[in-house]
């Protein structure tokens, strides 16, 4: 079976994301499949490292593919082959590849990769679609002629960054979090001005993650009190030790920063759909959204097309 190029003409389209769910759809429908990274910088060594980790990696690889590899690799079996950035790598005909192209809403114009593509083109999958306007990116993509494979859904969890990712963007002192960095924190609220009321207002709204100054331990217990299973402690005051001692017996990660707590959520902000698919729990997710897109005639049709 060849292998399939997973391209796209832009970083952070979602190539790792359309690739992990790929893959997992389609061991899912009883096929088998690996999936590699082509690339020589830490980018595609991480992607590589991931799907290692997922159990996709031909041979359990955890570095990348150079160009050499890929023909022999092809033999084995099908192989998703996520790119680098930018047109198809050279030679890719020799190795019997088709290819498909992830593009990110909105930006759907065609451009010339897909029609150097010529008959390997199997069709582009468009990622972080909102759900509105689903029906207009498919009426506008049939207009422009490009086979649709389908389209992904805008996701809040996909596009959150994990522990591990957000205590790296702070710069934190991370405490209690072994085993957890990959949780995705996709609901970070800051804490409210009283902690009784606060307990209230966790309860219901049960975010992932809490931001609190460091000069309010009254609000940290409240916090703790109410199961929050992450805190981010703010300013350059000292954790006091009973909050430590609780957050340790509760197994509750802290962040802790001297950022202020509106620079916190700025960077919290500017991490959102800008992080790389990393950890099982976004794995799982990926996999539901490209199974929900993609029809089963989609996925017969790539498995065909192998």
């Amino acid at each position: 079976m060849p292998v399939v190029l997973v391209l796209s003409s832009r970083p952070l389209a979602g190539r790792t994301t359309a690739v992990v769910g790929l893959a997992r759809a389609i061991r899912r429908a009883g096929a088998s499949v690996a999936a590699a990274r082509l690339g020589d910088d830490e980018t595609a060594a991480r992607d590589a490292r991931l799907y290692a980790a997922l159990g996709l990696a031909p041979a359990g690889r955890s570095t990348p593919l150079t160009p050499e590899d890929v023909p022999a690799l092809s033999r084995q079996g099908l192989v998703l082959l996520e790119c680098p950035p930018g047109p198809a790598p050279a030679g890719w005909q020799e190795w019997g590849a088709r290819a498909l192209t992830v593009a990110r809403y909105p930006d759907l114009a065609p451009d010339e990769g897909h029609r150097a593509l010529g008959e390997g083109f199997l069709g582009v999958l468009v990622t972080c679609v909102p759900r509105r306007r689903a029906e207009k990116v498919r009426r506008d993509l049939a207009d422009s002629g490009l086979p649709v494979l389908g389209l992904i859904e805008e996701d809040r969890a996909l596009a959150s960054p994990t522990l591990g990712q957000l205590a790296e963007a702070l710069g934190a002192q991370a405490l209690f979090t072994t085993g957890r960095e990959e949780t995705v924190l996709d609901k970070v609220f800051i804490s409210p001005i009283s902690a009784d009321p606060g307990q209230g207002y966790f309860a219901r709204h049960r975010p992932t993650a809490v931001i609190v100054r460091s000069d309010k331990p009254d609000l940290q217990l409240g916090a703790l009190n109410a199961g929050i299973p992450c805190l981010i402690v703010t300013g350059n005051l000292p954790v006091l030790p009973y909050v430590l001692q609780r957050a340790e017996e509760d197994s509750v990660p802290l962040l802790l920063t001297p950022l202020a707590t509106l620079e916190v959520a700025q960077r919290l902000d500017d991490l959102l759909g800008q992080v790389p698919l990393q950890g099982r729990e976004k794995a799982e997710r990926a996999t539901a959204l490209v199974e929900e897109a993609l029809s089963g005639a989609v996925l017969e049709g790539l498995l065909a097309a192998s």
